[in-house]
């Protein structure tokens, strides 16, 4: 994820493969949904955190002590009674600055169980976590959950940005990012793929662009070298 003024590294979404049996990589569309139906996908998820605290521990001292990392939780676990428990427990264990591990939420996990996932929500953000709103744009996101919800982030769905190849598509993506900033929020781009749908990102002001333009998903260590 790029800071789109300064052309620099700002950021990374942590994500998962599977290795099968065969060596082969597995992407999540074809597991994540098999983890929820067999109740495996809690436990995951908490995997997932836990591998980001642990970076950016072992980041913190070097040369990638500025780089925020964000991580996916899903609608289930967001919803678990004991989530803030548990998202405590398991960052206590590590020495790292909470505001660089931004925690990234759908529309959809809100809507599971409303009450319960708002305040869990609310109260991760105070044990100074980063939230980010993705996703913004796919049809699940209500514009008040920009007001309700303590997030610092929106990411732009792909699909918004697609839509900008038109006068109104553009003009309805240059809204979103003057509507989030003038909320305060930071704003996040999705699925840049050339350098046409990186200038037109950067010129609407939006604060940061991730995509294969800059870069497809990386194993850790090529991810660093890189």
């Amino acid at each position: 994820i790029v800071d789109s003024k300064q052309g620099k590294i700002a950021s990374a979404e942590t994500l998962s493969r599977w290795e099968n049996t065969a060596g082969e990589l597995v992407f999540p569309g074809e597991y994540i949904g098999i983890m929820e139906k067999s109740g495996l996908i809690t436990r995951f998820d908490y995997y997932m955190f836990e591998m980001v605290c642990k970076k950016l521990s072992q980041w913190k001292d070097s040369e990638f002590r500025d780089v925020t990392l964000s991580c996916n939780l899903t609608r289930i676990t967001i919803s678990e009674k004991d989530f803030v428990q548990k998202i405590k427990e398991i960052s206590d264990k590590y020495d790292f600055d909470r505001s660089k591990l931004l925690i990234e939420i759908t529309e959809d996990s809100i809507e599971k169980n409303l009450i319960v996932a708002m305040l869990n929500i609310i109260e991760i953000k105070k044990l100074g976590f980063c939230i980010a709103l993705d996703d913004i744009g796919s049809g699940y996101t209500s514009f008040v959950s920009l007001c309700e919800y303590p997030i610092d982030v929106v990411k732009i769905d792909r699909q918004i940005l697609l839509l900008a190849g038109t006068e109104k598509g553009k003009k309805l993506f240059m809204g979103i990012v003057s509507l989030a900033h003038y909320l305060n929020l930071k704003v996040v781009c999705e699925g840049v793929e050339t350098e046409e749908q990186s200038k037109l990102v950067t010129e609407s002001e939006c604060d940061y662009i991730q995509g294969w333009y800059y870069s497809k998903a990386l194993p850790e260590k090529k991810a660093e070298k890189f």
